[in-house]
């Protein structure tokens, strides 16, 4: 009897558990969440897609930031500098006056730590001597030629 009381209570703990029972989804509910799985898997592709036209936008834009402040260079080996500053703000306010004046406004570094302002750069000597004279009617009586090495 005892045997018979103790399968009983096993029979109907077991019977009860919820472990046993069916999902309890309906059909359409599961072709619902399918359906909505697809359409998060396209939107997920399309915004991969974007993503990588933003990347390719960002690397063009980069190499035009890139080419904008790039300093040009510029070319010979006699400078005629209109200014000197060891203040390199300084020097930048200066360019930029130059620049407005017709002058190159490179910033050279000079020695002693001086940032050099350009007026113009010359191949020779005698161009920059020539370039010096009107610098210092136009610009600044102060013009001197620079030598690189």
């Amino acid at each position: 009897m005892k045997k018979l009381v103790i399968l009983m209570l096993v029979v109907i703990t077991v019977s009860s558990c919820s472990l046993f029972e069916k999902p309890s989804m309906t059909q359409e509910e599961i072709d619902a969440l399918v359906a909505q799985k697809a359409a998060v898997e396209e939107e997920l592709a399309n915004v991969n897609q974007d993503l990588e036209l933003l990347k390719l936008k960002a690397d063009e834009c980069a190499k035009m930031l890139e080419e904008a402040t790039r300093e040009p260079e510029i070319t010979g080996n006699y400078f005629v500098i209109a200014g000197s500053f060891k203040n390199r703000g300084y020097a930048e306010d200066y360019s930029a006056k130059i620049t407005q004046m017709g002058g190159s406004g490179e910033i050279l570094d000079g020695p002693y730590n001086f940032n050099l302002v350009v007026y113009t750069a010359h191949a020779t000597l005698a161009d920059a001597a020539e370039s010096m004279y009107d610098a210092r009617i136009n610009v600044s009586d102060e013009a001197w030629i620079y030598q690189r090495k």
